[in-house]
């Protein structure tokens, strides 16, 4: 999902061309490698041969091999027709023809975007796919996989958080949140916000940590989830969800790089300062030895300028939404720093 937020964002940055296409009937497609019987389907059977299987001649759904042949048999026809599989995600492949004019196809499944400069070339493509598979051409894309997210069951609401009365409720109204959070960003740069509690979840007193990508205007990734060790302080939360935004920003980083595009600035955001201190000297301090090894790792990252690591006010923070519940208009500033429309009572 990543790789297609990512890709949509590009593709609103360079305002490229993008189709959209279904393949009917998908894992049908897959040719089996080993001999395969089945019981002849209900309906069906052949009378005076009850006691006889079918030999499967292709795929079917069903088989656990079906997805994976049926993987392998359209990844022989991308590469087959001058494609290239990009590394860090074997379901993006692109064909560059100069270095400003590429085409680049998304598959998920037996969804796929086609995106690129040159719509001929999309339709060129899209001939060749429907010569080889059976597909539904969907046109523009408008819309894909759609997916619902609902509140983390350790997250807890309460009345507290709203306005208490009319006057907040006005001062609330009054505060220019939207035009002053988008003029603090800038849509060329790929920034992460990092984000966690202390032990907020009540059952395993574990830190929910979150982390929020935005590019182009918008959100391309995003993540919350219990961090796999318990907490001892806020500083160690934050220090150890960095870990874990770096890793994704490495990714997203390499994205780039395969395809070729090119990028200065991978900027990560904490509004911790502690962990930013930690992150930046290696120094052992004494209330942080205890921890993992791994979580080091972004001292490393540090040290070789890869990518950058900043200070960002608790209020600016994109990603306090994926790790808390929030007072309405904390959460509004969230919701505009990631593009987020948000809904209104009158």
């Amino acid at each position: 999902m990543t790789s297609i937020r990512f890709a949509l964002s590009l593709i609103a940055k360079y305002d490229l061309e993008v189709e959209q296409l279904h393949v009917k009937d998908a894992f049908l497609n897959g040719e089996l490698e080993e001999n395969i019987y089945m019981y002849q389907p209900e309906g069906y059977v052949v009378s005076g041969k009850e006691n006889m299987v079918c030999k499967l001649q292709r795929s079917v759904y069903g088989l656990k091999q079906a997805p994976r042949q049926w993987y392998k048999r359209f990844d022989s026809f991308m590469l087959h027709h001058g494609f290239e599989r990009i590394l860090i995600d074997h379901c993006v492949y692109m064909k560059r023809k100069t270095a400003a004019e590429f085409i680049v196809l998304l598959l998920y499944v037996n969804d796929m975007l086609i995106m690129g400069k040159n719509a001929n070339e999309i339709r060129n493509l899209k001939i060749k796919l429907n010569e080889s598979f059976e597909m539904k051409d969907l046109g523009k894309a408008e819309h894909i996989l759609a997916i619902s997210c609902p509140l983390g069951t350790q997250f807890k609401m309460s009345t507290h958080l709203s306005p208490k009365n009319k006057a907040e409720q006005q001062v609330m109204e009054k505060i220019p949140y939207a035009p002053a959070i988008r003029s603090l960003i800038k849509e060329e740069d790929l920034v992460a916000y990092t984000d966690s509690d202390l032990r907020g979840d009540a059952g395993s007193i574990k830190s929910t940590f979150g982390y929020l990508f935005t590019y182009a205007g918008g959100a391309i990734s995003w993540q919350s989830k219990l961090q796999k060790c318990i907490a001892l302080s806020t500083t160690e939360a934050e220090y150890i969800v960095v870990t874990e935004c770096f890793k994704e920003m490495l990714w997203l980083k390499r994205f780039f790089e395969e395809l070729g595009l090119s990028h200065q600035k991978f900027i990560v955001q904490c509004d911790s300062q502690n962990a930013i201190h930690l992150c930046k000297n290696p120094s052992l301090h004494s209330r942080l030895k205890h921890i993992h090894l791994r979580y080091h790792w972004v001292r490393e990252v540090l040290k070789e300028k890869v990518l950058q690591l900043e200070k960002v006010h608790t209020e600016d923070n994109g990603a306090s939404m994926l790790t808390k519940v929030l007072p309405r208009s904390k959460h509004d500033t969230c919701c505009v720093i990631a593009d987020l429309d948000t809904a209104t009572s009158e």
